[in-house]
């Protein structure tokens, strides 16, 4: 069974928030404290399935995509709730009807769900292809190579940068122990993982603004 990293595609087509107060906030780590609070961003006021309000560490979901998950009985997560937040400037551009699209409060969206990953494993580090790095301060740093990657090419005065595509290693990446459904790893704690049985539901019911990364592999053992 494979193992897929969640990523934001920037699509563009949807709207953008931020997480109010940063990523991995104080006294956060393995619990959510207090509910997730985001901050829409302008250029788009469709609402995707999938909105990255955190890069890769946070991941907020409609309620279509929460049943789809719970009907399936898909594991490793819970549903959190999610609140959001419009400044005093933004408020006063929407009652001008600014001409750049946002989505606005009071929100009329789709019911959304923090998707909070409660499972979790450590990389196999035998069977991993992880160098380690010992920083300055003491900590530690992994470096996975082997998985699929999208690697810059050539810049393009017309067409910008361009990036390719770079498929995963055979037998390289990410190993752990047996486990199903969404998890993180201690190793990359700011990455949101799943198995096979997430990607195909998803890609089932083409829900948006979501994309996978081979990474890996899970093991047969626990």
């Amino acid at each position: 069974m494979k193992i897929w990293q969640l990523m934001n595609p920037h699509d563009y087509a949807y709207a953008d928030a931020i997480r109010v107060g940063g990523t991995w906030q104080p006294g956060e780590y393995q619990e959510r404290r207090r509910p997730i609070v985001i901050e829409w961003q302008p250029d788009s006021d469709v609402v995707g399935d999938f909105t990255w309000p955190g890069f890769a560490a946070d991941l907020v979901i409609t309620d279509q995509v929460a049943r789809a998950l719970t009907d399936r009985g898909i594991q490793g997560f819970e549903l959190r709730a999610v609140e959001m937040f419009e400044s005093a400037k933004v408020a006063k551009m929407s009652r001008r009807r600014s001409k750049r699209p946002r989505v606005r409060l009071p929100y009329t969206g789709p019911k959304l769900w923090d998707l909070w990953v409660t499972a979790w494993r450590h990389a196999d580090m035998e069977r991993s292809t992880i160098t380690i790095h010992q920083r300055a301060d003491g900590s530690t740093d992994y470096d996975l190579s082997g998985v699929q990657h999208e690697e810059t090419i050539c810049w393009d005065p017309e067409k910008g940068v361009i990036r390719e595509m770079r498929p995963r290693i055979e037998g390289q990446g990410l190993f752990v122990p047996l486990i199903d459904g969404f998890f993180r790893v201690f190793e990359f704690d700011a990455c949101i993982f799943c198995t096979d049985n997430v990607k195909c539901l998803i890609e089932e019911h083409r829900f948006t603004n979501v994309s996978f990364l081979e990474m890996g592999d899970v093991l047969n053992t626990g």
